[in-house]
């Protein structure tokens, strides 16, 4: 399978046909397609700072679930409420996050019952958790 080409890739190509034609407009067509190359290169290190920024206050809210986890079973609702995010923390980043903490092996789950229902709760792993995986 080819690998699909990028915007700057395009345009590089462009440039080069530009600059083998040597055309009237010459240096205009170059200086757009530089243009364009920067302005790519700009959003590229841009939505890097922002997907670095967005993993980072990811692994703050996972670090401050996993303070709130303690040999005690909670719930997902008990650690929410413990739980100084205001709206932007939700039911489904809890769970998320919580997930990742039970594949790392420092959370375990397991069933209790909550007003008559079946829930999900989570402790801090214990060295016998990791005997019965």
């Amino acid at each position: 399978m080819e690998n699909k080409k990028t915007k700057t890739d395009l345009f590089l190509e462009l440039k080069a046909l530009v600059e083998n034609d040597n055309p009237a407009n010459k240096n205009e067509l170059t200086d757009f397609i530089d243009k364009e190359i920067e302005t790519l290169e700009k959003r590229k290190v841009a939505a890097k700072e922002r997907a670095e920024k967005k993993k980072a206050e990811s692994d703050a809210l996972t670090d401050e679930i996993f303070a709130l986890v303690t040999d005690e079973v909670k719930t997902i609702e008990e650690i929410l409420e413990g739980l100084d995010g205001g709206e932007d923390v939700t039911r489904n980043k809890v769970t998320a996050r919580l997930g990742k903490l039970v594949k790392a092996g420092l959370v375990a789950k397991e069933s209790v019952k909550v007003d008559g229902n079946r829930r999900m709760a989570y402790r801090r792993a214990t060295e016998e958790d990791a005997v019965e995986e």
